[in-house]
């Protein structure tokens, strides 16, 4: 390690009773069995310095969930685009639009259309200057067979579409995307209704078990979001009536109340080519171009290992005060209005098998010390600064410095990176932004040419020698 020496005039009031403490064993230690002691000197301040390091390893390495939970989550996913970084990106949407309420027509209704509505939820990945392409599918198997899903997940589903949309996004207005819908269907969803043959859910379910959306396979744009909530998503039954007064038009609408995204990644010709799919498994950031990875949707984390730091231990009379980690993104993989950077990056605790350290079934996240004000959890938000063209992430990883110098194993817990907080009672990750989007974030390693991306700052205090 590299010090840098500071002048200091007095301690830190966080640990000075420590070093006070730590100053009279020193002096206790000369003393022998019946020696009389009249007096204790005052410690005194210019004893004392701070030092300064920026050059502890910090080993790092990429961790991914076998799969991401995505059912029920409160945002559809829909689109296609290719990552530098992270290879062919896709989603689709598997729904169940619902009878909520016994559905019937007026006698003389004439059919219109049968619609699909997606409302935008402003979330979006990816180049939306460029066109998608959508194809609506009507699914062969209830989806709500199954209890949970996740992103690798898959229903079968009819091949030939039932309606197709080509279009430039707008994700950040308010308005939605509406995909017509084959009229064959719509007729006989219309018929039914007309002859009072559509009054409960299990009899629209017989007409149509779910529908799918999905981008085209040559598309190279964004990933999409939309509201799933039950006023939202909707299938619009779209009728008249001829009235004396004129033409009165109606609509009926299902309601989406199941649903689920399928997130996946091709990572083929990349450096997460080598990904295991076990997490008990990280990938080093040597065996990835050093580099690690994090990225909501698929599951992947950063794990962060500080094996050097125990070597403290051997630095006579020192306490240590405070430690920051400062996280990088790498160069060029931010780009303004396509690949953003995550906004926050929370920090948890896990054991040697990558596994999630828990309280009450619960992932434990890593905290700041006590003190005068209760600890809380560590976020790291994400900084851009324009003056000094640096974007980074700074975390207090001070509980975990403290920690691993306090410890007696070698074998210290890490800490895992992951772009959202994990909900208290929807662990492991259903309805968290992480299983929800596909934000990501790219970070150099220490070793890496282009821009190492991650380095520990230390503070500690010491005898003057």
């Amino acid at each position: 390690m590299k010090f840098t020496h500071y002048s200091f005039k007095g301690l830190f009031s966080p640990v000075s009773s420590i070093l006070a403490g730590l100053y009279l064993c020193v002096s206790l230690s000369g003393c022998q069995s019946g020696d009389e002691i009249n007096a204790l000197e005052q410690t005194n301040p210019d004893d004392f310095q701070v030092l300064f390091s920026d050059t502890t390893t910090v080993k790092l390495s990429t961790v991914a969930w076998d799969s991401t939970m995505t059912g029920g989550a409160g945002r559809m996913l829909i689109g296609r685009y290719v990552d530098p970084f992270f290879g062919n990106m896709q989603s689709a949407a598997y729904f169940q639009p619902t009878l909520v309420t016994a559905f019937t027509l007026p006698e003389k209704a004439v059919y219109d259309s049968l619609v699909l509505k997606l409302p935008y939820d402003t979330y979006y990945y990816g180049d939306t200057t460029k066109t998608l392409n959508f194809s609506v599918h009507t699914l062969q198997a209830d989806i709500l067979v199954k209890s949970s899903y996740f992103n690798n997940n898959t229903t079968t589903f009819d091949k030939t579409p039932i309606g197709k949309k080509s279009f430039r996004p707008s994700p950040n207005q308010t308005n939605s995307l509406r995909i017509k819908l084959d009229d064959v269907l719509g007729k006989k969803v219309f018929d039914q209704s007309v002859a009072n043959l559509l009054t409960t859910n299990e009899q629209w379910i017989n007409i149509v078990k779910g529908l799918v959306v999905m981008a085209d396979a040559k598309d190279n744009a964004s990933v999409l979001g939309f509201k799933t909530s039950s006023d939202s998503t909707l299938v619009e039954l779209h009728y008249h009536t001829e009235e004396k007064d004129g033409v009165s038009k109606a609509v009926g609408t299902f309601k989406v109340t199941a649903e689920y995204n399928q997130i996946l990644a091709d990572r083929a010709g990349t450096e997460l080519a080598k990904l295991p799919v076990n997490s008990r498994t990280a990938l080093p950031s040597e065996q990835s171009g050093n580099k690690v990875f994090i990225q909501g949707g698929v599951g992947l984390m950063a794990r962060a290992d500080f094996p050097t730091l125990r070597g403290l231990k051997d630095v006579k009379y020192s306490v240590p005060n405070r430690a920051f980690l400062r996280i990088t993104p790498y160069k060029n993989s931010v780009v303004k209005g396509i690949f953003g950077a995550p906004p926050v990056i929370h920090v948890y605790y896990c054991d040697k098998n990558n596994q999630f350290i828990t309280s009450n079934g619960q992932p434990i996240p890593l905290s700041t010390l006590g003190g005068t004000t209760q600890p809380a959890a560590v976020v790291g938000e994400y900084v851009n600064d324009l003056f000094t063209n640096t974007e980074y992430y700074e975390f207090d990883v001070s509980s975990q410095f403290t920690s691993i110098l306090a410890s007696e194993s070698a074998d210290a817990n890490g800490l895992l990176f992951i772009t959202s907080a994990l909900g208290a009672s929807t662990f492991p990750e259903t309805q968290t932004e992480f299983s929800q989007s596909l934000t990501r974030l790219v970070i150099g390693d220490q070793k890496n040419a282009v821009q190492p991306g991650a380095k520990l700052l230390l503070y500690y205090t010491t005898l003057k020698p």
